[in-house]
């Protein structure tokens, strides 16, 4: 079997998998993006005690689970680029001053957090609980991992629930996009002192810094009357340069030592505003839709690629704490800054559930400091739990909140609950 064959398959199955791993999740009162989460990640362990590891390098080698991811992270570029267009609250919806607040409140309590916990795993000095880097590399790789919100599984959460167009939704992916650029300097400052170097730092401040001009210069741009005439008249051209733009940008932020969402992002934010029905707005919802086809197989393949490590130095103790921590820096700090930035109680609220979303960014982020030497093998699935438990609470908090604080904008069903009847 040819390796375009053996991937082609292999998509096939993904896709066919991922439908009832959704309707799974749904069952269970969650968003269908946690049931592809916890495919990816339970597949590989359950296939190897079922089949034995030579079964699954046969089904599934390296090489193939590349080109799948590959092929899932160019279709969560197209679907970023229209929830990044969507997310740009009207001008008179926040302020600078009030978006500040918003970062600060969703940052700087989750930097704060793991900067505890470093202090307290330096403190027990318990041997396996901690990697063998030096401690500033320990203090840097906790701080990010506590501060950083999961955009794709964010977005995701937004569009199944009907969110993505009302103020919680639009400020929390732009907060979110703002977290998640700072956090990866963060983690790239650990991973250097880790590895004894700056370089990386360095260059990660350049890729943001021009990737926000290119926007800038992209947006002037794409502003200009001629373009909404070629959208207009070659729609299909349109989608197709917008689209290989997305999946550029993303690819290229990625490999500079960055991640893939910033760009795309920064693409969708770039795109004017033209109506609803305007020709620039048609071909990013067209975009979107297309890339909403491949999400499912970023999130399946990031889980596959996901590593096991058995825990070493696991303590329940620890894991109590990195769970209060977590919860009280980004719930309680993002709703505290929202509240600090003048919105009402039952959109603070949502917001800073929203913001205690961290998915498998998150443990992407644990995934390096691991390999780095960073985490051990038990605080590592301290973190992934709580990476896991914090996720999949976001959806049972959202329905609180709407219960408790009802929103004529915010939908009190799920649209993913009203698409499962649909399927049924």
């Amino acid at each position: 079997m040819t390796l375009a064959l053996h991937t082609l398959a292999v998509l096939a199955v993904v896709l066919l998998v991922a439908r009832p791993a959704r309707r799974a999740a749904v069952l269970a009162g969650q968003p269908p993006v946690i049931g592809e989460i916890t495919l990816g990640l339970v597949v590989v362990p359950l296939l190897t005690m079922a089949a034995g590891s030579d079964v699954v390098d046969t089904l599934l080698p390296a090489d193939v689970t590349d080109h799948l991811h590959t092929l899932g992270l160019a279709g969560l570029a197209l679907y970023l680029t229209g929830v990044g267009h969507s997310a740009r609250p009207p001008r008179d919806e926040v302020s600078p001053r009030s978006y500040g607040w918003l970062l600060a409140g969703s940052l700087l309590p989750g930097l704060l957090a793991g900067v505890l916990l470093a202090v307290w795993v330096h403190w027990r000095d318990v041997p396996g609980e901690r990697g063998t880097a030096p401690t500033a590399a320990l203090l840097l790789l906790l701080a990010a991992a506590f501060a950083v919100t999961a955009v794709p599984v964010l977005a995701r959460i937004l569009t199944d629930r009907g969110l993505v167009n009302t103020t919680p939704g639009r400020l929390s992916l732009l907060v979110a996009v703002g977290i998640d650029a700072l956090t990866w300097l963060v983690l790239t400052a650990a991973l250097a002192t880790a590895a004894g170097g700056g370089g990386r730092l360095v260059r990660a401040v350049a890729v943001i810094v021009g990737g926000v001009v290119a926007a800038v210069l992209l947006r002037r741009l794409l502003v200009r009357a001629g373009v909404g005439r070629f959208c207009a008249r070659r729609p299909v051209a349109a989608v197709l340069l917008l689209g290989a733009l997305a999946v550029g940008a993303a690819l290229a932020t990625e490999r500079a030592g960055l991640t893939a969402i910033f760009g795309a992002v920064l693409v969708g934010l770039a795109v004017p505003r033209d109506g609803a029905q305007g020709p620039r707005t048609k071909a990013v919802g067209t975009v979107e839709r297309y890339g909403l086809l491949l999400v499912p197989v970023f999130f399946v393949t990031t889980g596959l690629q996901m590593s096991t490590h058995g825990p070493d130095g696991f303590s329940w103790l620890t894991l109590a704490l990195v769970l209060l921590l977590a919860t009280a820096a980004k719930l309680g700090g993002g709703y505290a800054g929202a509240r600090a930035a003048g919105l009402t109680t039952g959109t603070a609220l949502r917001f800073g559930v929203l913001m205690n979303t961290r998915g498998l960014t998150e443990i992407a982020v644990l995934q390096a400091g691991l390999s780095a030497g960073i985490l051990s093998s038990g605080l590592f699935l301290s973190l992934v739990l709580m990476a896991l438990v914090t996720t999949a609470a976001t959806g049972p908090l959202l329905s609180y909140a709407d219960h408790r604080h009802p929103h004529p904008g915010i939908p009190t069903r799920p649209a993913f609950e009203e698409l499962s009847h649909d399927d049924a």
